[in-house]
């Protein structure tokens, strides 16, 4: 006889047969869970599943979106700032992967 939790995911299965969820149909790729120290795990899964991203992704984000935006701007004076915010955002990045790169010695 099913668990109460088991038979509560059979009928949601049940109700949702036909969604499109992302990975639908493949195995799980766990590698990068194990890889992560298994003290930390429970956090990092936590901290990922509500979205949260580490600044140095967030950083890295911003500078490929600045450099896509200084592609179309046509305006001179636009792109001269973009290019120094794009250079701000490259300098806090490699500062913040130094002190990281650091830490780990």
């Amino acid at each position: 006889m099913p668990s109460f939790v088991e038979k509560q995911i059979e009928d949601w299965i049940a109700r949702n047969e036909h969604e499109d969820l992302p990975g639908r149909g493949r195995p799980l790729d766990l590698e990068e869970y194990f890889r992560c120290p298994e003290e930390w795990r429970l956090g990092f899964s936590i901290l990922k599943n509500s979205g949260f991203v580490p600044e140095e992704v967030e950083l890295l984000k911003d500078i490929q979106r600045l450099s896509e935006e200084i592609e179309r701007v046509k305006d001179h004076e636009e792109k001269k700032q973009l290019r120094e915010r794009l250079q701000q955002q490259q300098v806090s990045l490699n500062m913040r992967l130094e002190k990281s790169r650091l830490r780990r010695r």
